[in-house]
């Protein structure tokens, strides 16, 4: 009954809205979109059908009887008929409408937004964020729902961020992935095909950043094919309502009033080769097979050996010291400094970092994450602490389970020190779930000993708060400016609280 509620709900919000289906899918097959939303200014995104002029309207009036802003344009081939704009001149703190006309009366689905409050002003925000959308279709039809969503337009989020793996061309429903301009372009078409898909984008505004997937699972920079990560990246500035920035740099900043500062991270672009993709932990040396958990105590590793019989072999020499090689790094120099001189510069009460990877420590198969790059990790967590930064949350995706615990610098070895940080991973929307993935790699017997593991007190395990891996999830947070706190409610498909409690953190003064 909660499921069928809130799916009524969310499809009454932009059906009203909305005008005819049929006139929508043939202009507009691809929905709209709003994202980048700043105090004046929005981007605004939609794919019409054809090259013929469009105009986008924007309106505080949901009837649209005065435009505060209006622009024709006309799409472009060479962007796969992509239309991007930039609203401007709007004021802060203001519900918005907006859609796109083909000719004098044919109009696409209708859009909203709220611009943030002006960066003096102390303001509440309720936001969602989630990651990891695999919209692909068999025999014509989506494989997987895109439900959660439904739950997600009932919160009515002030916005949503979209934390990564916005679709999957390398989907393990499909059998023979394509890495080509036109196949990415085709993916982020079929998963707008899917009504749920375009509703969620029409109903709050987004902001979005990239992971793996837009490329190919797992990658990093340094080995990628230099023309696959192009296109890849092409196709996601393409389809995303993302503001065009330098050098086509995707980590930014947003202010919300005096109260919230939110820094998007690029933990793809820049990143150093994963040493999974070295022969430096391979266990047993040789076997091309990674240690799956290398910085796991020996102990701990005994504990799990009767289950993964590669526990019992010694982690290869020279393993260790590659994770922490200090020449490694999963940001880049730039994107580095930016983080930390705009975390030190932020007034805000708030520093909600939105990042790809888990910042947290668990473990298991660690190269592709933050603990995979070991020395950049303590570095950017020891600068935070010792530059008295305060108030830093970070939240994350990628993982398909919701692990919420504390940032540690470390939990097993000295000095044994956390960072006073907490962080939530949630997600996956559309994907399949961790307790799938670590069954089919270590075996189904390990599924609830890692559990286990990851919420068991240290030292016995690493002490989450909330481990949940086999849901379809999303989080929702609220600032109370009032009472200096921030709310993180981690949810299930049907908008149901899937921890004991939520994360409720008191801004430190």
């Amino acid at each position: 009954m909660r499921a069928l509620s809130i799916a009524a709900i969310a499809a009454a919000i932009v059906v009203a809205q909305a005008p005819a289906f049929s006139q929508v899918s043939l202009l507009f097959p691809h929905g709209v979109a709003s994202g980048d939303v700043r105090e004046t200014s929005a981007v605004l995104w939609t794919r019409p059908s054809r090259s013929a002029p469009v105009t986008v309207e924007v309106s505080a009036d949901p009837q649209f009887g005065s435009l505060v802003f209006q622009r024709t344009v006309t799409p472009n081939p060479e962007r796969d008929l992509t239309v991007k704009v930039l609203a401007s001149g709007l004021a802060p703190a203001t519900r918005y409408q907006y859609r796109f006309r083909v000719g004098r009366g044919s109009y696409s689905q209708q859009g909203a937004f709220v611009t943030p409050p002006a960066a003096d002003a102390s303001a509440d925000l309720t936001f969602a964020y989630s990651a990891c959308s695999d919209g692909g279709h068999v025999g014509g039809a989506p494989a997987l729902s895109m439900g959660l969503l439904d739950a997600v337009v009932a919160e009515r989020p002030d916005f949503f961020a979209h934390l990564g793996d916005n679709m999957y061309p390398d989907s393990s429903l499909v059998p023979n992935p394509i890495f080509t301009l036109e196949a990415y372009r085709g993916k982020y078409k079929e998963i707008r095909s899917i009504a749920t898909f375009r509703n969620f984008m029409a109903s709050t505004s987004m902001i979005t950043t990239w992971d793996d997937h837009e490329v190919e699972n797992d990658y990093d920079r340094e080995t990628v094919d230099a023309r696959r990560w192009a296109e890849g990246h092409r196709a996601f500035m393409e389809y995303s309502p993302i503001a065009e920035q330098p050098g086509g740099r995707i980590y930014r900043k947003f202010r919300w009033g005096r109260d919230v500062e939110l820094f998007v991270l690029d933990g793809r672009s820049y990143r150093s080769r994963h040493v999974s993709k070295t022969a430096a932990c391979d266990n047993p040396p040789g076997g091309r097979v990674p240690d799956l958990a290398p910085t796991l105590p020996a102990p701990i590793r005994a504990a799990f050996a009767p289950l993964v019989p590669q526990m019992r072999l010694p982690v290869p020499s020279g393993c260790l010291e590659a994770l922490t090689d200090p020449n490694r790094t999963m940001l880049g120099l730039s994107q580095k400094l930016w983080l930390k001189r705009e975390l030190a510069r932020s007034t805000a009460t708030w520093k909600l970092i939105l990042n790809q990877t888990p910042i947290q420590e668990f473990f298991a198969n660690p190269y592709d994450r933050w603990e995979g790059y070991a020395a950049e990790r303590a570095e950017i967590l020891t600068f935070i602490r010792a530059s008295g930064i305060k108030n830093v949350v970070w939240l994350t995706g990628d993982t398909h389970a919701t692990l919420v615990n504390d940032v540690r610098l470390s939990t097993f070895t000295p000095p044994f020190e956390t960072t006073g940080m907490k962080e939530v991973v949630t997600g996956p929307i559309a994907a399949t779930v961790f307790a799938e993935s670590v069954a089919g790699v270590a075996g189904r017997a390990v599924v609830p000993a890692l559990l286990a593991f990851l919420t068991a007190p240290v030292p016995q395990g690493v002490g989450m708060s909330c481990a949940v891996m086999d849901r379809y999830t999303y989080a929702k947070v609220e600032v109370n400016s009032r009472a200096r706190t921030v709310t993180i409610t981690p949810k299930d498909a049907a908008g149901r609280s899937i921890c004991r409690a939520p994360l409720v953190i008191t801004a430190a003064p």
